[in-house]
Formats: C-alpha cells, sequence, structure tokens
C-alpha cells in the first residue's frame, strides 16, 4: 500500500491501529466493526485512519496481511508420495484456521475482500498466490516424474484444495467425524482422477 506525500508516517501508530482493528475483531466480527470503534481502541482521530485508509475495507485487510499474509505459507513437502504431501498440507491448514482466532480473522478478511472490489485483487495476489504455486509446483512435479498423468490440471486441484478451506473458513467446520478423514476422502478423489493407474496410491 503505498504512502501518500506529505508527513512520514508514524509506524509505531500505524502498528498500534492494526493491532486495535485485529483486538476487536475477535470479540466482534467485520459487520459490526466501525472505524470509530477502531480509532477510540488505538486512541487516535478518525481522521489519522482516514488519512490511511478510505474505508474499513482496506483496514481490515491489512490488518489480517500483517498477522498471516506477509509471512508466507506452509510449504508443501515433496516426500515422493503426492497424496501423502497434499493431505499433510491440507490438515495443516485445516488445523490452523479451526483456531477460532484465526478462523475470525480470515473470515473477515473475506468479508472485507468481498466488500471492497478494487482491493479483491490485490488481496487475491498477497493471501491466496503463495498458497496456489506451491500446490501448482508440486502437482506439475508429479506429473513430469509420471506419477500422474500428464496432461494433468494443477491449477484444478489447487482450486479444490484451496476452495475447501475456504468453505470450511466460511460455514465453520463440519459437525461429527474426522476432518483428517474428509480431507483423505477428497485427496483420494482428486488423485484417482489423474493417476495413470486409478486405484494406486500416487
Amino acid at each position: 500500500m503505498s504512502q501518500p506525500p506529505g508527513r512520514p508516517r508514524d509506524a509505531t501508530l500505524h502498528v498500534a491501529i492494526l493491532a486495535a482493528v485485529r483486538e476487536l475483531l475477535l470479540v466482534s466480527s467485520y459487520a459490526e466493526l466501525s472505524m470509530d470503534a477502531v480509532a477510540a481502541r488505538a486512541q487516535v482521530g478518525k481522521k489519522t485512519l482516514y488519512r490511511r485508509w478510505a474505508s474499513k475495507a482496506p483496514l481490515v485487510a491489512e490488518a489480517v496481511l500483517d498477522a498471516y499474509g506477509r509471512g508466507g505459507s506452509f510449504e508443501v513437502p515433496d516426500t515422493g508420495s503426492l497424496r501423502a504431501d497434499l493431505l499433510g498440507w491440507l490438515i495443516e491448514h485445516g488445523e490452523f484456521i479451526t483456531e477460532p482466532a484465526n478462523a475470525k480473522l480470515i473470515r473477515a478478511l473475506v468479508a472485507a475482500a468481498a466488500a471492497s472490489s478494487g482491493d479483491s485483487e490485490a488481496l487475491y495476489e498477497q493471501l491466496s498466490v503463495p498458497q496456489r504455486i506451491g500446490l501448482v509446483d508440486r502437482v506439475r512435479s508429479a506429473a513430469e516424474s509420471g506419477a500422474v498423468r500428464a496432461d494433468v490440471d494443477p491449477d484444478a486441484i489447487a482450486n479444490a484444495l484451496m476452495g475447501t478451506l475456504l468453505l470450511q473458513v466460511v460455514s465453520g467446520p463440519v459437525p461429527g467425524g474426522d476432518a483428517s478423514a474428509r480431507y483423505a476422502a477428497l485427496v483420494d478423489a482428486l488423485l484417482d482422477g489423474v493417476s495413470c493407474q486409478p486405484g494406486l496410491k500416487v
């Protein structure tokens, strides 16, 4: 996010404002959050907020990305088993987003992206692309090694895995059963469709 010309931004104040946003989101929701509440929590004037962010959508987006989006993502390992690697990635992310605090902040980010169409592409680039690249590269590597069909669509597999996590964030965990088992069933269904030998664990 570029800084407008004028007086240099107070970095300490900026950090305090982003922290205030996250604190409020943990006890409320994106819809309930207001610029007034953020200003009061951070002990700044509303003008200070509006000099930095045009509305609460980009403010919330930056606050959440500051906490999670800048640090990259869980790596997609390459153990030689595509199934194990994708399942491990999915379980690790699934456990992360089921933490109540993480779920609240990620839901707020989704809401901010939906509310601010002008920022949605930038948010996608910052948060989703690092995740997608790791998944796509791992599937492509499996295709090159002959573990799965050469005509596999890595993007389609990445979309299915990331879409499952997004649905879980928005709707909440599915009650009952073992999440790991559901993830395993999804990975099996995806890979059985692209395996050179259906039914073979790749």
